[in-house]
């Protein structure tokens, strides 16, 4: 039998997978339709259901390649950063008594997350944010991407895993005092 916590990982992980894969395609599409890079859609002979996109030079492609990574980027960032909004200030084990009565006041205590639901969301959300650093690394260390913006969302990701370690660091602490 497959453990409760997996099946929430897994249930967690599917808004996410939608939202960076639309990410990088409406980047790869934006991007070609800003600069006008012709490109064309063809479907392949193994897995047919993916289409196969083709640039008509090289330097398009990375061109294309490099705001499509940008932008699914931004969107594991995004989400990262809504998930570490929701664990600093609308925990439930450590939110402040004044927002926590100001939210009540406004009947917005939906707000407030529990930490099994919060710390799942977050291993789902930083696991991807470093899902693409990685991959914008191989593809710098293959010359499709620049380095500075895998640079800069390194660090990012190692940002965000540090206020993140940081939130469970005081939920420790909590739960050491009671």
């Amino acid at each position: 039998m497959v453990p409760k916590t997996v099946i929430k990982l897994i249930d967690e992980a599917i808004i996410p997978a939608i939202l960076l894969i639309s990410a990088k395609i409406f980047g790869l599409i934006g991007a070609s339709l800003i600069f006008g890079l012709p490109f064309s859609i063809h479907g392949r002979k193994i897995l047919a259901i993916l289409p196969s996109v083709q640039f008509a030079n090289f330097q398009d492609y990375i061109v294309a390649e490099n705001y499509s990574n940008l932008a699914m980027f931004i969107a594991a960032a995004a989400g990262t950063m809504y998930i570490l909004v929701k664990a600093h200030f609308f925990h439930e084990s450590h939110i402040h008594p004044k927002l926590q009565a100001k939210l009540a006041k406004l009947n917005l205590e939906s707000l407030i997350t529990p930490s099994y639901h919060l710390y799942h969301q977050a291993a789902i959300w930083l696991t991807f944010l470093w899902l693409t650093v990685a991959f914008m690394f191989i593809s710098s260390i293959l010359k499709i991407t620049y380095p500075q913006i895998t640079i800069i969302a390194f660090i990012v990701a190692a940002n965000f895993s540090w206020v993140f370690a940081i939130d469970v660091e005081k939920e420790i602490e909590l739960s050491r005092e009671t």
